[in-house]
Formats: structure tokens, C-alpha cells, sequence
């Protein structure tokens, strides 16, 4: 299907709000964006996946399923965390760009149309095929799965950007959304966070790595770093097993909302700090980092403190997985987020 960017019709005042129980304004809504024949109309809309960010909806008319993703003023998880609602527009604008990488392309659902106005993305439905938080209840990550993954970066970290698209891309709001809830919030004594409902003896842990001087600045150091990279490769910005789709062909990346022009060794980090908390076998993280390093350098004291960063913030930060550990086990994933992060 011909991608899509709709202007909608000046009659249009106020955004269109998707709202799944709604599937008459939703049929009229696609066929406004040239998206349904004169004959076709929605059956029925349903939540797909468990995606935090944004509302989204699995839309099946009479002949074929669609993904409708529309961004809110808010994190759609957790509402009470305000979110740059431009956010829906940067990701149409990385899907349309990573059109010119073939290897890229081919690993990721196309863009069918954006409405920048509305905030909404239509997206090809790749099936009711799962994500790989699966991982974190025994799943293994085979190596043909690890080196997808690779090469999926590698390529992705290495497809030029066009000036123009440069402002976009560097998507400083998102990123300074997610700044502040892996490098600052986790590590406040006084986020207001209950740990204890999560893990019992968990907060304790975390007051007591929030006290450890050294870590705190290196944390901090490394956030202004994330910040400060704004020329870097493209990146996808929240590369983790619920991001990855497996389906018969193989697996497919999906939410680049988080994407932003920087640091690769930010996407790798974060692939990797999920292996461990996964609890993987060591070679499925060296598989990965073998296969990357075929194509790319990689700097690997800064892969190394993002891999302690981001254990550290899914443990005792706001976006927590659904992990099965008990207090034992998550001191030890905090003992090597310390010694990762201070180069122990």
C-alpha cells in the first residue's frame, strides 16, 4: 500500500482522538487518510501488545488487519507522567527513513500513513505475533535471534541522515523524557517509588546505592553524555525484548519513539543489560557483541557502564519488567550494575 502523510481537511479543528470502542469514528477516520475503500469498515479494535508509551490498537475491517498508534500527552502506562506528544511524528519520520536500508526496512512493520496533527502513526500489522519478554521467563535467545538483532543495529547505526531530517531525529524531548527516568529518577532517595511492593528489602538496596557517592556521579556523567550526543548514528533508543516481535520470518523491531541521533553503544547497552537481566547464558550477549563488531568499533568501558545503567533503572526505576527474582537475585544484578558503572 502507498505510504501516506495526511493533511487533514481544514474542517478539522480539533484532533481526531482514537478510541477503540468507537469503530465507526475509527472507519471514518482511515477513510479520510485514503486508507479504506468506499466498501470497507472496521469490525472490530482491540489493544495490541502491552506497549507503555502510547494508545495502541489492532484495527481489522472485513478484508485485513491495521496498527492505529496515536500519542498522548502522557505516558499511556503510567498517566500521570506528562509525554512530548510530537513523539508519534519523530517515529513516522524513522520509519520513513529507514525505508532506504533494505536490511533495515526488512525488520521493521512499513509506514502506511502519519498524521502529524492528530499524533497518529498507521502501521502494516505484522500478525498476533509475540515479543521476546519471553526471555525473561526461560525463553533463550538462540544465536540466529542474536545476530538479527546485530545486524539490525549495525545497519541501522550506519544509514545516513539527511540534514533536513537532523532537528527530528534528534528527538530532544523524548530524550530528555527518558534521561530523566534512567540516569536521575531511579537514583532520588525521595521519588516516592515503593519498592517494598515490588520486592520486599528492594528499597533498602536502592538507598543504598543512591548513598554511593561515586556511582551517583558516574550515572550522572554518563546521562550528560547521553544528552550531549546529538550527532551520532540513528538510534533506536529502547532496544529491548519488548521491542522485538518474533514471527516466521524471523524477528522484527518495532516503538522507535525513543529514537535519537547519538550514541550506538546506547542501543547495544541496553540489548545487552536485558540478557543479563533475563538471565541468559553468557554467550548470547557475546554472540552479540561479536556479530556487531564485525561492522562497527565499539567502545567498550561505555557499553560496559550503560549495561550497569540500565540494570539499574529497570530494577529500581519507574518502567520495571516482568521478572522472576527475588531479593537474592536482584542484589547481585545491583552489585554488577556497580562494578559496570565504576569500571570495577
Amino acid at each position: 500500500m502507498k505510504q501516506v502523510v495526511a493533511t487533514p481537511p481544514a474542517a478539522a479543528a480539533v484532533p481526531y482522538q482514537l478510541d477503540a470502542g468507537d469503530r465507526e469514528g475509527i472507519t471514518a477516520y482511515l477513510r479520510r487518510q485514503g486508507l479504506l475503500a468506499a466498501e470497507e469498515r472496521v469490525v472490530a479494535a482491540a489493544c495490541a501488545g502491552q506497549g507503555n508509551m502510547n494508545l495502541t490498537l489492532r484495527v481489522t475491517t472485513q478484508e485485513r488487519s491495521l496498527i492505529v498508534k496515536q500519542g498522548r500527552p502522557w505516558v499511556e502506562k503510567y498517566p500521570q507522567i506528562p509525554a512530548p506528544v510530537e513523539r508519534t511524528v519523530v517515529e513516522g519520520r524513522f520509519y520513513a527513513l529507514v525505508q532506504r536500508s533494505a536490511p533495515v526496512a526488512a525488520r521493521m512493520p512499513r509506514l502506511l500513513a502519519l498524521d502529524p496533527q492528530s499524533h497518529i502513526l498507521v502501521l502494516q500489522d505484522l500478525g498476533k505475533a509475540g515479543d521476546l519478554t519471553t526471555l525473561y521467563a526461560g525463553a533463550r535467545l538462540g544465536e540466529v535471534a542474536a545476530a538479527e538483532l546485530a545486524d539490525y543495529l549495525t545497519h541501522l547505526h550506519e544509514l545516513p541522515v539527511p540534514a533536513e531530517e537532523l532537528p527530528v531525529l534528534r528527538n530532544p524531548a523524548m530524550r530528555a523524557l527518558n534521561h530523566e527516568h534512567i540516569f536521575r529518577f531511579p537514583l532520588d532517595p525521595h521519588n516516592g517509588l515503593n519498592l517494598e511492593a515490588i520486592t520486599p528489602g528492594l528499597a533498602a538496596l536502592a538507598r543504598e546505592l543512591a548513598g554511593d557517592a561515586a556511582y551517583v556521579e558516574r550515572v550522572q556523567r554518563l546521562g550528560q553524555l547521553y544528552l550531549a550526543a546529538a550527532d551520532g548514528p540513528l538510534c533506536h533508543g529502547d532496544f529491548f525484548p519488548g521491542s522485538f516481535l518474533t514471527t516466521e520470518s524471523g524477528i522484527f523491531i518495532i516503538d522507535p519513539e525513543f529514537c535519537f541521533l547519538g550514541l550506538g553503544e546506547f542501543d547495544l547497552a541496553v540489548l545487552l543489560a536485558h540478557l543479563h537481566l533475563a538471565g541468559q547464558p553468557q554467550p548470547a550477549g557475546d554472540n552479540v557483541l561479536r556479530r556487531y563488531e564485525q561492522r562497527a568499533a565499539v567502545d567498550h568501558k561505555l557499553v560496559h557502564a550503560l549495561v550497569g545503567v540500565e540494570i539499574m533503572r529497570r530494577l529500581i526505576g519507574v518502567a520495571q519488567l516482568p521478572l522472576v527474582r527475588g531479593l537474592d537475585s536482584k542484589q547481585q544484578l545491583l552489585a554488577l550494575s556497580r562494578q559496570l558503572v565504576l569500571g570495577l
